[in-house]
């Protein structure tokens, strides 16, 4: 049985007005209340979108997935689309009706914290792609919440700072993801930016949302806000935001039923919201099934999902120089030296996109297993870390469990580890959480934890350990009182609740284990937030860099990774400049010095500079890849498969060359969108600027001949079809992109943009014809003065190619 809208209007009728209004605001971080006199459950939100973590924030593990970046690189939308539906698989496992993604904002700048997350800076192919991955999650009943609308496109000053950006910056750029998301995919929710847009916050943006997104749009769904993201009660409910999170709420709920009491708000835009609410909980099925709201939160690994997780990390990973030395002839090498301070695990970005994998897969295993006749040696070289690591989870194993990974939990109804543990639990990270009562039956603020693990050092020497907490800790080894924290000094971590860190040097032996024990109580009565973070760091080697040096130096191929991690690409931040966090550009071309058959590997999420590029033996861009990644790799370095992303970002040589330079990060609270439409390559092919990488660059193992375009023009639709033949020794893809240029624009318009695109697999010799097809607002702008969009009349020159700066075929049309 569908709900309808009749039933919605039969059930809203049937609620109070405090009823109706505490559907508006979430109970805690990741619930709506439930009215339990109708029926209605508590319905459930995680974050994404690399995965989904569910309700815990302690490490309940889910399949790590690739970032957007790596999503954008694929230029498939119909494998995204599958990576929809395993999203979907993984919520249902955790119980989650919504997905709080995907991320669609436009990065104006490579600096921003969150440009990881993004798909690319086209607005074409983040829409393209968008459609692909809200369809194949909603499809299967889960809904995702496409974010942040809008404009949320830097970390600095986030939470303030006020865009300011044209009427038709806005509608060609930062809004076309959104409005396909919502005409074509039907996107079940839209979560508002933290940020302003012409000085009023997204929260509260009545042209944002009622305007824009309900009128013109059409959106029948649920507008939530960014955690923390409510600024006002009146202003926001009149703008549209049907839903405050998270909970205990600030400004919606009862403050909410409170103004409509007082008739500052009228019941009738109460009652939309909760029409938005019950709608989204019908679509998702909770009306239909409420049981389905309250199961327990599963850690399925699934071998089908990693199977499709793997095929993103193979599609989105990027070759953007071969010398010839990719792929490696394993057979031919004696000997490899593995380099770098990602070498080991692979990274990921950090903030709210973070889960728990289920493994982490070392990069050099998987190497090593596909070159079993190979010598492989590892070196890190240098170290990246931002501060005192967190301890290696790999080195943790609970001691209920010895062949699992993590902390043993320990519970306590009182707030100093009082009597015996009320419940146990296991964590898989070494960064723990709690934001209200951390378990069942607990209060907050009255309850204490103890943590548990077995650690065995991989090395000997001086190891460097570290606590912090939200709330006051202590660390044992062997029972031995090692770190004080129970006078904690206020520092920036744990939502600013965080202690400073505290470190100590311990003397340990490699392979002996070591009992740990944290305990953990609150600071006061009052606070709501609890955490700890256990750090360890290996001792340092005084010739690590030169050891990696020598290894290259005597090895027959190098293989360096190199790149960035959660400390210094997250939620929350933006980077300080385009280069490689540490010495990592002195080791990159110490090693290519010492030997030119090198192989660098990028793990970082947006670009960074390469001065050293062009001469390595091959680059790599892996981005970040998520638990899948090492293998993935380890397959496209031995040609085991082929590498056939294209960077749908552009790597620019220098920063000064970038479209934003002169505005970012902004002043005054205010940041000027001052290069209008010309964001990303629009900029390059416009100003005439070469980058270091063109958008849409991308290099293949084997090679692609264009046929000459053939135009087929009528009933609205402009058809280009040309053939494509794969005249290399092996299979391998190519990603045809169509740009449109006008000959003689009424406005300044970028010299080229990007009007159709198509992903085509190809066997050695093999050749086919493509089509791609072109409607008028392939050709159009935004019309600020009617307020729509304009295709004008004239001469459009089509140019096909393989990138935005490799053009391999042209032809004009006329539009009448």
């Amino acid at each position: 049985m569908t709900t309808t809208d009749t039933d919605l209007d039969a059930l809203a009728g049937a609620m109070t007005v405090d009823e109706k209004a505490s559907l508006t605001a979430g109970v805690s971080l990741w619930y709506l209340p439930p009215v339990e006199r109708l029926g209605i459950p508590a319905l459930k939100v995680s974050d994404g979108p690399s995965g989904v973590r569910g309700d815990s924030l302690i490490g309940r593990r889910s399949l790590s997935l690739p970032c957007g970046m790596t999503i954008g690189s694929t230029w498939n939308p119909a494998l995204i689309g599958e990576l929809g539906t395993i999203l979907a698989a993984e919520a249902e496992s955790k119980g989650v009706r919504v997905l709080l993604g995907p991320t669609v904002c436009i990065p104006r700048t490579p600096l921003a914290g969150r440009t990881f997350e993004s798909f690319s800076e086209d607005p074409l192919l983040t829409a393209r792609l968008a459609v692909a991955y809200v369809s194949g999650v909603q499809r299967h009943g889960v809904a995702c919440c496409i974010k942040h609308f809008a404009c949320n496109d830097q970390e600095h000053e986030r939470m303030s700072i006020s865009a300011e950006v044209d009427e038709r910056t806005l509608r060609e750029i930062h809004l076309p993801a959104f409005e396909a998301a919502v005409k074509e995919a039907g996107v079940w929710s839209v979560m508002t930016a933290y940020n302003k847009v012409n000085g009023t916050y997204c929260g509260e943006q009545p042209e944002l949302i009622g305007t824009i997104l309900r009128h013109e749009w059409g959106f029948d769904g649920l507008v939530m806000s960014d955690w923390f993201g409510t600024h006002s009660t009146a202003a926001a409910a009149a703008a549209g935001l049907d839903l405050e999170m998270p909970g205990p709420s600030a400004w919606f709920g009862p403050t909410l039923a409170a103004a409509v009491g007082s008739g500052e708000v009228s019941e009738a835009v109460l009652d939309d919201k909760v029409h938005h609410l019950l709608r989204l909980m019908g679509r998702v099925g909770l009306l239909e099934s409420p049981a389905a709201g309250g199961q327990a939160e599963r850690e399925d690994d699934d071998p089908g999902r990693r199977q499709v997780a793997r095929r993103v990390v193979i599609e989105g990973t990027v070759l953007v120089h071969n010398d010839g030395l990719l792929p490696l002839e394993a057979a031919a090498i004696g000997s490899l030296a593995v380099i770098g301070p990602n070498a080991g695990v692979l990274e990921a970005g950090g903030g709210s996109s973070e889960v728990t994998p289920h493994v982490r897969r070392r990069l050099v295993d998987a190497v090593a297993e596909r070159m079993p006749g190979t010598a492989v040696v590892h070196e890190v070289g240098c170290r990246i870390d931002r501060g005192l690591p967190t301890i290696d989870l790999g080195l943790l194993t609970p001691p209920s469990d010895r062949a699992d990974t993590g902390f043993d939990l320990e519970y306590f109804d009182n707030g100093d580890l009082a009597g015996s543990p009320v419940a146990t639990e296991r964590a898989h990270l070494a960064r723990l959480t709690w934001v209200g009562p951390p378990h069942p039956g607990l209060t907050s603020g009255r309850c204490s934890i103890r943590l548990k693990a077995t650690f065995t050092p991989d090395v000997d020497g001086p190891w460097l350990v570290g606590l912090e907490s939200a709330g006051r800790s202590v660390l044992r080894v062997d029972g031995q009182m090692v770190i004080d924290n129970s006078n904690p000094e206020r520092g920036q971590g744990f939502y600013g609740a965080g202690s400073t860190l505290l470190e100590q040097a311990r003397t340990l032996v490699a392979g002996q284990p070591y009992q740990l024990e944290v305990d953990l109580w609150p600071r006061a009565a009052a606070s709501p937030v609890l955490g700890v973070r256990v750090a360890a760091e290996r001792p340092r080697v005084a010739d690590e860099f030169e050891r990696a040096v020598a290894a290259a130096q005597h090895a027959d191929v190098a293989v360096v990774v190199v790149g960035s991690n959660r400390g210094w690409e997250s939620e929350g931040f933006d980077r300080p400049d385009l280069s490689l966090p540490g010495d990592q550009r002195r080791l990159v071309e110490s090693v290519i010095a010492a030997n030119p058959r090198t192989v660098v590997v990028v793990n970082a999420g947006s670009p960074v500079e390469m001065p050293w590029a062009s001469t390595a033996g091959a680059v790599l861009v892996a981005w970040y890849p998520g638990e899948e990644g090492a293998d993935a790799l380890a397959d496209l370095l031995v040609g085991l498969d082929e590498p056939s992303g294209r960077l749908p970002i552009t790597f620019p040589s220098a920063m000064e060359d970038t479209p934003t330079f002169d505005y970012y990060p902004g002043h005054d609270g205010k940041v000027t969108y001052g290069e209008g439409v010309f964001v990303g390559y629009r900029h390059y092919v416009s100003a005439g600027v070469v980058p270091l990488f063109p958008f849409g660059h991308g290099l293949s193992y084997t090679s692609f001949d264009y046929g000459e375009p053939q135009i087929d023009q009528g009933s609205g639709r402009v058809v280009v079809s040309l053939e494509l033949t794969n005249t290399g020794a092996r299979r391998g893809s190519e990603v045809v992109q169509l740009y449109v240029r006008p000959h003689a624009p009424k406005v300044p318009r970028p010299d080229r943009e990007l009007a159709a695109f198509t992903k085509v697999t190809l066997d050695a010799g093999q050749n086919t014809t493509i089509s791609l097809a072109l409607d008028d607002k392939a050709f159009a702008y935004w019309d600020v003065a009617g307020h729509l969009w304009a295709a004008d009349p004239g001469t459009y020159e089509l140019l096909i190619g393989a990138s935005s700066q490799d053009i391999r075929a042209t032809v004009e049309v006329t539009l009448p």
